[in-house]
């Protein structure tokens, strides 16, 4: 028998009636001959719900008991999806992350899944059950429970597809694809049929929130063909493989965006190599993830250091470096808020050098002033203020032509 795994986000389970409709797709996968994993998300906005009653107790809580207290919100998503298809007269069985044998590191809300116990749940899914598994969590090899950090549920269901080397892994949402773009902030915004791991991988990396970036590096890793579609039509979605089947015309193929974007900028820095890894290492060892890094040199003896970051981290990695100026010897710390990422994503970018130039004199045009850049083979990103958003999309999603079908060279 074939082996699925069907993950169903948030929307897709936010409440009883939405479960018996995804009971009845899952049916419909074990009816149809094949072994079923399930793993779910915690049901509409109760993760949100639980930061916020942490958030009236602390301004800091806990990482370890946010860990503890968000992981409840899938485990009450798996006992009701469990009855749901007992109910139906199929033996479906839950398990928390732990339960279903999924080892991390010992970080707390952004672990890595090290390792998972197939033992486990086999013996079940041979005997024709359905196992229903908490997304997003794990435990450590000492017991701590420990949740994967945003989008963890893509990751839970893709390295699960991956351990026990299942046919395919379908990924329900509340949209029906991959776009071009998100379509909440282009109208025009168009659903590709199909789409490389490694472009998926640079949008997912770049904000495009339809899959964890994780999840896709899974996935290309272990040659598992991923499906992106809605949970709430059988409209037909995105495949995401390692190559599409046509050769496409389109040196660009979607955009993604991120809000919510700080620029760090440390002046008067030593202009040497020990001195800016001693900055990198100190954020690294709070594990804090920063993105896009310009280096100015003033002078043979200083030199300017920005990087930005998420603005939820702000706060911690600001404390992190006015902790350690001495020992990091700049003399000036200032940051910008307000702002935001847009990028060109494409793998036909790698043979096209004039792209970048296209996308500088589109948004000049519009009078979008790029504070940084940041580019690689296949995508090309900068840093805009936020309040110039919307004007970016809509251009380059115009200047690509995005919203134009693609054509098939033969």
């Amino acid at each position: 028998m074939a082996l699925t795994v069907m993950k169903f986000g948030g929307t897709s389970v936010a409440s009883v009636e939405r479960l018996q409709k995804v009971a009845d797709r899952i049916i419909k996968k074990k009816e149809a001959g094949n072994q079923v994993i399930v793993v779910v998300s915690a049901m509409g906005k109760t993760t949100d719900a639980l930061v916020s009653m942490a958030d009236e107790i602390s301004d800091r809580p806990s990482k370890r008991e946010m860990d503890v207290l968000l992981s409840t919100g899938e485990q009450v998503t798996i006992a009701l999806l469990s009855m749901v298809l007992i109910e139906r007269g199929y033996d479906a069985q839950s398990f928390t992350g732990w339960q279903a044998g999924i080892r991390t590191e010992a970080v707390h809300e952004s672990a890595r899944i090290a390792s998972i116990d197939t033992s486990i749940i086999r013996p079940h899914l041979k005997n024709g059950g359905i196992a229903i598994v908490a997304g997003f969590q794990g435990v450590t090899e000492e017991g701590a429970i420990t949740t994967l950090g945003r989008g963890g549920s893509d990751t839970s269901a893709v390295a699960l597809a991956a351990a026990y080397g299942a046919e395919r892994c379908e990924i329900y949402t509340d949209v029906t694809g991959v776009f071009t773009t998100d379509p909440r902030y282009v109208n025009k915004a168009r659903k590709l049929k199909e789409i490389s791991y490694d472009e998926m991988l640079e949008m997912a990396y770049l904000g495009a929130g339809v899959l964890h970036p994780r999840a896709v590096e899974y996935a290309k890793n272990s040659h598992l063909e991923l499906v992106v579609c809605s949970s709430f039509s059988d409209e037909e979605g995105t495949v995401i493989k390692e190559e599409v089947s046509m050769e496409k015309t389109k040196s660009v193929r979607g955009l993604a965006f991120e809000k919510n974007v700080t620029k760090v900028t440390l002046l008067g820095l030593p202009n040497n190599v020990v001195a800016v890894s001693r900055v990198f290492d100190a954020i690294a060892a709070k594990h804090i993830n920063i993105d896009v890094i310009v280096q100015n040199v003033l002078d043979e003896a200083r030199t300017s250091l920005s990087f930005t970051v998420d603005q939820e981290v702000l706060n911690e990695t600001l404390d992190v470096l006015r902790t350690q100026k001495n020992d990091l010897e700049y003399h000036e710390m200032i940051f910008e808020s307000e702002l935001a990422k847009v990028s060109i994503v494409g793998s036909g970018m790698a043979s096209n050098p004039g792209v970048a130039a296209q996308m500088f004199h589109a948004l000049a045009e519009q009078g979008v002033k790029v504070k940084m850049i940041s580019t690689s083979e296949i995508k090309v990103s900068t840093i805009i203020d936020e309040h110039k958003l919307n004007v970016a999309l809509d251009t380059l999603h115009e200047t690509f032509h995005l919203a134009e079908e693609e054509s098939v060279s033969l």
